[in-house]
């Protein structure tokens, strides 16, 4: 099943209408872990294969143990009713610092691809309704865009081209070509007066 679910992602076009046919970018972060990508995704893939299960968790970034008790109480009331509201998806809290974390438990053993698909459908539903209803659209639109600009980076760290880069952006992320233009010269901008270094990547 392993084999199955790594292939699935690996295989695909950009133009696919099923998220789980877009090319993702696949990486092996340790053995039965891998972590999964795509431009036109708002988040990275955790994939974790355990003797039973296929484990897909979404880290928000939002940690909640230093909340106040107010705070607290009022977010997971809403993260409780979205798990009523979802089919499949689930929040969970992970962590000494308690962040909420979007997951799918899949039964390996039964796993098909049109069940998987339905998996990162929900994943991404459940991401899009958390942010709207913790009313974080502009924190979530920041990580989205840091998450674009870290690949640009890495691009151009690498020797692509400036046309490499919009090509990249207009195909793979899916911006047309004004919006891939000014998103790469604000990129450059920023890198020459942060002196960002992408030696870390």
């Amino acid at each position: 099943m392993e084999e199955n679910v790594l292939e699935w992602l690996v295989q695909g076009t950009d133009d696919a209408k099923d998220i789980v046919d877009l090319p993702w970018n696949l990486k092996r972060v340790k053995e039965n872990y891998y972590v999964a990508e795509h431009p036109k995704m708002p988040f990275l893939l955790n994939i974790v294969f355990s003797d039973t299960f296929v484990h897909l968790i979404v880290s928000t970034g939002i940690e909640t143990a230093s909340l106040d008790s107010k705070e607290r109480l009022k977010m997971y009331r809403v993260l409780l009713l979205l798990n009523e509201k979802i089919n499949l998806m689930k929040f969970t809290l992970s962590g000494i610092n308690e962040e909420i974390i979007i997951r799918v438990d899949l039964d390996r053993n039964s796993l098909g691809k049109a069940e998987f698909n339905d998996a990162l459908t929900a994943l991404l539903i459940g991401l899009n309704e958390m942010v709207a209803a913790l009313n974080l659209e502009e924190e979530f639109q920041e990580t989205v865009f840091e998450r674009i600009a870290l690949m640009i980076l890495d691009r151009l760290s690498k020797g692509a081209s400036e046309g490499d880069i919009i090509t990249f952006l207009v195909e793979k992320v899916g911006l047309d070509r004004k919006e891939a233009e000014m998103l790469l010269e604000e990129v450059i901008k920023s890198k020459s007066e942060t002196g960002v270094s992408m030696d870390y990547i």
